[in-house]
């Protein structure tokens, strides 16, 4: 029973260490990560708008994935006080993806990076 005792807690260490080297700034980790997103399958597509209103669902699932995968390391704010080229917020995101292997999808990282240059891009 010590054994598996001795165990668990070894695993919990491992992973706070890992979680502090992986995001190590200023600012320390989130202890819970955010609730996951539903599947893809079971939440039904928009249905297409013509004109300005029907880039408004990609955007608000942009941000909603900016928010969830960013958050896990640092408060959004860090990203959303400051203005950036597409090719520095890409730089930036590729940083990030590396830091954390296998968190953030090439697809993902594509949509955070549209989702940063069109809200948080340099004019």
């Amino acid at each position: 029973m010590k054994t598996n005792h001795r165990i668990a807690l070894s695993l919990i260490a491992a992973a706070a260490a890992a979680a502090l080297i992986g995001c190590s700034r200023q600012e320390a980790p989130k202890t819970e990560a955010p609730p996951a997103a539903p599947p893809a399958a079971s939440v039904p597509a928009p249905a297409p708008v013509a004109g300005p209103v029907a880039a408004a669902p990609d955007a608000a699932a942009s941000k909603m994935l900016f928010e969830q995968k960013c958050s896990v390391c640092h408060k959004v704010e860090r990203a959303t006080s400051r203005q950036e080229t597409r090719e520095a917020w890409t730089a930036l995101v590729k940083k990030m993806q590396a830091k954390q292997p296998g968190s953030i999808s090439d697809d993902e990282a594509g949509r955070i990076i549209d989702f940063l240059t069109a809200e948080h891009g340099k004019k």
